[in-house]
């Protein structure tokens, strides 16, 4: 083997050794170094030539090796109780808005479906009592209560025209029949052929009402009593059907 290849040989040799002792954090020992004092001059040569980050070849001894700083880790979150009381509260709160939201909506939705729908027109009412002319200049709103409140005054002309009237928007409601301008109220009596029960009521509260509006003629108590009296039945069979 020639000098050069034994040079190279001891050359790789100290490398080795010096890697093996940067791995475990030591240097070598006096020792160590007194065993292969040729492999060492050797290597000291070999580094004095190239450049080393972690030799230091004035001192003949290795640099520290400097990391990199290892990223911050985030702070977990900590819950003291501070924080726990206020999440407490606000949980509590958020329960006791919806709790009060719940009771106003079913006390309100309850309120509503004690509302007599007699008393309150609906807007497809109000739109069918506006169809008939003759209550153009008259309250639209609860028929049958303004015919009973004339009633008990004593106006039963104008009580019979609001009992009709009620009639009527109640047909329609049902689908009975179908209000519209231009109609007849002879025409509403043939609507009813499917209904026959329902027909002999309202043509005597019409005919009462014709009396009253077209021939203006007074309606005394008790011809409006022999109408209301039949109102009973016509609700009746007009919740029913018409059966």
């Amino acid at each position: 083997m020639s000098i050069e290849a034994r040079n190279l040989e001891r050359v790789v040799a100290t490398m080795v050794f010096y890697v093996a002792v940067v791995a475990i954090g030591v240097q070598p020992s006096p020792a160590c170094a007194a065993e292969a004092p040729g492999s060492v001059d050797a290597g000291h040569e070999a580094f004095e030539q190239g450049r080393y980050t972690w030799y230091d070849a004035e001192r003949d001894t290795l640099r520290p090796l400097t990391l990199p700083p290892t990223p911050a880790t985030r702070k977990p979150l900590e819950f003291d109780g501070e924080f726990l009381r206020y999440l407490a509260w606000g949980i509590l709160t958020v329960t006791l808005v919806a709790l009060v939201a719940f009771i106003v909506y079913t006390v309100r939705n309850r309120t509503r479906r004690q509302v007599d729908p007699k008393k309150a027109a609906a807007p497809a009412h109000r739109a069918a009592v506006e169809s008939l002319p003759f209550m153009t200049d008259r309250s639209r709103g609860d028929l049958l209560g303004e015919a009973r409140r004339h009633y008990q005054e004593g106006n039963y002309s104008e009580a019979i025209i609001y009992l009709f009237s009620y009639q009527l928007v109640e047909l329609d409601r049902f689908a009975m029949i179908r209000l519209a301008k231009g109609k007849t109220n002879r025409q509403y009596l043939r609507e009813l052929g499917k209904s026959p029960p329902l027909r002999p009521p309202l043509e005597l509260t019409m005919t009462a009402f014709e009396d009253v509006f077209f021939g203006r003629r007074a309606l005394d108590r008790a011809g409006f009593e022999a109408c209301w009296s039949q109102l009973p039945l016509f609700e009746q069979l007009v919740s029913r059907g018409g059966t």
